[in-house]
């Protein structure tokens, strides 16, 4: 009897977040759309809500805090309320992306320092375009580090934090 494949549905806010998740696609593995809606956070997490349907095993809303605690928390109880997950980043998707090289557990004061710090981190980033195979083979690491600095992901203003683990470990995830 053959195996449906799990499949992901994933909102991001931007391309960086896009490239990477698309980048984990696999012929043998789950199924993965990756969307960039044109609106703002809490659009996103409605969006997602929307888009729900049995077409996709897990919904995924993939966005930075960018340090705004109130905006986070409003987040958060959308998402619950509309059984959607997140992928939060504090203060930026790029902390994630950095721990798969370095361990970093000093604060940013910026999405932009955070920026800065991953592109001395891969000379060849760049915002616009993000290769998931500069980043494939720490993803292991990264989980580890990622759980280091969160272990339970759910200190989502934590910073630096991401909880980006739990949607890779999902997506990863042999099905029975």
């Amino acid at each position: 009897m053959r195996q449906e494949r799990p499949s992901f549905l994933i909102l991001c806010e931007g391309k960086t977040e896009r490239d990477y998740f698309i980048g984990m696609r696999s012929r043998r593995g789950p199924q993965i759309d990756v969307d960039i809606p044109d609106v703002d956070h809490l659009s996103i997490v409605r969006e997602a809500t929307v888009r729900k349907s049995d077409e996709y095993s897990s919904i995924w809303c993939a966005l930075d805090t960018e340090l705004d605690h109130a905006l986070t928390a409003r987040l958060v109880d959308e998402a619950r309320r509309g059984e959607v997950n997140l992928c939060l980043s504090t203060p930026c998707f790029e902390v994630w992306l950095i721990l798969h090289h370095a361990d970093c557990a000093r604060p940013f004061q910026s999405a932009e320092e955070a920026k800065k710090k991953l592109k001395s981190l891969v000379r060849s980033w760049s915002e616009g375009s993000t290769r998931f195979s500069d980043f494939s083979h720490g993803i292991e690491v990264a989980c580890g580090r990622s759980r280091k600095l969160d272990p339970t992901g759910g200190e989502v203003l934590k910073n630096p934090s991401t909880n980006a683990w739990k949607l890779v470990a999902e997506i990863q995830e042999e099905p029975e």
